[in-house]
């Protein structure tokens, strides 16, 4: 049998040339090939080479105290690494907030200062931050909010608190997600790890959302942590993988409710894989006549047919699920029913409340009488013993790692994982019980009725038409490297695309379809298109290294490895590389011109979809201005004293923007009453502006502003038109024409016009290189600005 000397000090094997080019080796010490274990009939005639074995013990450093081997070959990830920081920092504070990002940073700012009275935060009346699911979960608030204080601390700029204050958090976990393929090294290849992370770094969607103070990129980062420490942890067997995985599940579960999907798409995944490894232990095909034909087409072992079953079972199950999922959508929103679930939902957090302390100590005893076990001998501290004697290691590897892992492991895990858990839904314990209850059923309450709202309106194919305007090389090479994990497949290849596909599908189908979505997406299908990337980056690789040898040498080495590693063709592989870097091109225009050039402006970028106006810029120091004029001198504290009228259609994100303007009074915008202020500003949202104009002519100044503006929206489909065979009822209200006609004329398109295959070539072209909108650019939603009159101040 090999050993596992093989492998470097930190624990993972290197490529050599011979591997690096070999298009049938990516992994160096790779998981075995499903179809290695279907043709397994039996242990005497098929085995699988002990290298192949994905559990090894762990050797050298660890992920808490690297070796010097580990930092030289973390140097080409760091290199990436900071490619990543550099696009994500850059100009970070640049862009005005968002309207979501200005609820972040608003509640961010008084979570701050509730912590600085962190003892008057005890009473539940005191009107503190607390866990509210419309706002998401808890952690975006907390990071902030450190990062507020850490920035206070340094003397930075507007106390501390500013545009690029909120979005460092984000900038952060985004840097961090580039740096993950290192330690999936064992899986990708060192090549196709390096080829993931830089992918990570340039990735028009990464990029930007990395730069954006919202959810979906904290997610993103612990979602892909949580699968680097399993994986890591069914290879290692370090128990700090698995409560690095359980940390990051819980962070993940703390930062947004659509963890819930990431549940759904592992853990039907996990079924499948544990069914496959239940039926693997089983042969098949020795057990039919050998002499017989139909032999030949049997699976080698019971485990496709396992899956097969599982799958045949489970598809109506999970359409039942689905049906269900949408009944409970509608009862829980419905004005007669939603009392009555409002009620249960709070009787069952209550309950959860009481049982807590209960299960702990449940708990505690369990661990206890384990301890006075193993103390007696009762039970074996180490070794194989119970359902794990039946387990084989080889073919079952997940298997056994669940069966033979320490209970230490889970127990550490679990605590860990729940610990996180506490302190952020339980808001650093100021609401200890609210927190709890909350924490576990509100934000699955709230996700399941924000199904109804279906935010957005967008159509089923909405990614279909976004990733591809933006994602150029993780288009092409993800559905190559989709096809060689399906052509060459392993567990963790499946895995990907599973993810990929799970992901796609479960983003698709729920109600909600936003831009800031598709990074859950775009995430494993960069890891993809590393994994088709990697062979004929390789193999160019290793030509250059010949090249740059003396021609003998060259011929020498480079030549017979290349024959004998059944090598890519040298032509292919050029004509790949080539293509990658065709494709990368406009992947690199795109990243450049929405994250530098158009970052707040959504009539041309989709990707944007909705953003604050730079005109909100202009307002802000408008009213430095006549702040200056009317109450000259140093600002004390950083603070306004100019008394500023604000109607509430206008109150995103202004109520962060004036977060220094204490003299500041809302007004009702339903309407749109009369507003009794003689205040020297007044800020008016786009529903109210012509009756504001109204009310304040001769004694206001007046100037209209763009709040907010938006892309284009005719790619929908056309609106259902009711006839004798289509009544319309339940139809969303959609208004496009269709993206076809949308692509080829725009949302505009003369009658009896039809799809153009040429004109929407035309078009996408221009609006990758130039920016030319596809279709109009004038949606927007505006402000008024209403200085009065004996201030003589432009508006």
């Amino acid at each position: 049998m090999k050993s596992y000397d093989t492998h470097s000090r930190d624990g993972v094997q290197e490529n050599t040339p011979e591997q690096e080019v070999s298009l049938d080796r990516v992994e160096e010490n790779r998981e075995p090939d499903i179809g290695e274990e279907s043709l397994i009939q039996d242990e005497e005639q098929v085995a699988v080479p002990e290298a192949d074995i994905p559990v090894r013990p762990a050797r050298g450093g660890s992920i808490f105290r690297p070796t010097r081997e580990q930092l030289l070959n973390w140097l080409p990830f760091w290199g990436l690494i900071l490619l990543g920081a550099i696009l994500r920092f850059w100009g970070l504070g640049d862009k005005p907030l968002h309207h979501d990002e200005s609820l972040h940073a608003y509640y961010s700012l008084q979570l701050m200062h509730n912590m600085e009275n962190w003892a008057a935060c005890l009473d539940p009346h005191a009107g503190c931050y607390q866990y509210n699911p419309l706002l998401h979960g808890p952690f975006q608030f907390h990071a902030i909010a450190l990062v507020y204080k850490i920035s206070q601390l340094l003397q930075a700029p507007d106390n501390g608190v500013n545009t690029f204050t909120v979005r460092i958090a984000a900038a952060v976990l985004g840097s961090v997600i580039i740096g993950l393929p290192y330690f999936l090294r064992d899986y990708l290849g060192k090549t196709g790890a390096l080829l993931a992370s830089f992918l990570l770094a340039v990735s028009p969607s990464m990029v930007y959302f990395s730069r954006f103070a919202r959810e979906d990129i904290y997610m993103a980062c612990f979602t892909f942590l949580l699968i680097v420490s399993l994986a890591r942890y069914v290879r290692d067997r370090q128990g700090q993988w698995l409560i690095l995985a359980a940390v990051a599940f819980a962070l993940s579960y703390a930062t947004k409710e659509a963890t819930f999907l990431t549940v759904a798409i592992f853990g039907s995944f996990f079924a499948l894989l544990v069914v496959w490894e239940l039926g693997v232990r089983f042969p098949l095909r020795v057990r039919a006549n050998a002499d017989s034909s139909a032999s030949r087409f049997l699976p080698g072992t019971w485990g496709p047919l396992a899956v097969a079953l599982l799958v045949v079972i489970a598809a109506p199950l999970a359409k039942v699920f689905f049906s269900v999922l949408h009944e409970l959508a509608i009862y829980t929103t419905d004005k007669k029913t939603q009392p009555i679930a409002d009620a249960f939902v709070r009787n069952l957090k209550s309950g959860t409340v009481m049982a807590v302390p209960i299960i702990g100590f449940a708990l505690g005893v369990l661990v206890l009488t384990i301890l006075v076990l193993e103390t007696k001998g009762k039970i074996p501290i180490s070794g194989r013993w119970g359902l794990a004697r039946r387990i084989d290691p080889r073919k079952q590897p997940v298997l056994d790692t669940i069966l033979t892992a320490p209970w230490t492991h889970w127990f550490f895990a679990l605590l860990a994982g729940w610990l996180v858990f506490l302190v952020l839904f339980t808001v650093l314990f100021t609401n200890i019980a609210g927190g709890i209850g909350d924490g576990i059923w509100q934000g699955l309450y709230y996700w399941l009725q924000q199904q109804q709202v279906a935010r957005g309106e967008q159509p089923w194919y909405y990614y279909i038409l976004l990733i591809p305007l933006y994602e150029q090389i993780g288009v092409v090479f993800g559905l190559v490297g989709l096809v060689r994990c399906l052509l060459r497949p392993n567990r963790f290849r499946l895995f990907l695309v599973y993810w990929f596909l799970g992901s796609f599908f479960i983003y698709s189908w729920a109600a909600e379809k936003m831009p800031w979505l598709m990074i859950h997406m775009t995430m494993p299908l960069m890891v993809l298109a590393a994994i088709g990337l990697e062979p004929a980056v390789s193999a160019v690789v290793h030509m250059i290294r010949g090249l740059l040898r003396s021609q003998d040498e060259a011929t020498a080495v480079a030549t017979p490895p290349l024959a004998a590693a059944g090598m890519m063709p040298r032509l292919l592989s050029i004509g790949v590389v080539a293509l990658a870097i065709l494709t990368l091109i406009p992947t690199l225009q795109n990243m450049y011109q929405v994250t530098y050039i158009h970052y707040a402006d959504a009539p041309h970028e989709m990707m944007i979809y909705v953003q604050t106006d730079k005109d909100i810029n202009t307002v802000m120091e408008k009213l430095d201005q006549i702040n200056q004029k009317l109450y000259p001198g140093k600002l004390e504290n950083n603070k306004r004293k100019l008394p500023v009228a604000v109607v509430y259609d206008a109150m995103w994100p202004f109520a962060w923007y004036l977060r220094d303007f204490p003299d500041l009074k809302y007004y009702p915008s339903e309407g749109c009453p009369q507003i009794n202020t003689d205040a020297p500003v007044i800020i008016v949202g786009g529903d109210c502006l012509y009756s504001a104009q109204m009310q304040y002519q001769g004694k206001y100044k007046f100037h209209r502003y763009h709040l907010r503006t938006w892309w284009d929206e005719g790619y929908k489909p056309p609106p259902c038109i009711p006839s004798a065979a289509e009544k319309c009822e339940g139809k969303p209200t959609w208004g496009g024409v269709g993206p076809l006609l949308w692509l080829s004329y725009g949302d505009n398109p003369p009658p009896g016009a039809t799809f153009d295959l040429g004109r929407a070539v035309n078009n996408v072209w221009q609006w990758w290189w130039y920016r030319k909108p596809i279709g109009s650019t004038n949606g927007s939603y505006d402000m008024g600005l209403f200085i009065r009159n004996d201030i003589s101040v432009a508006p």
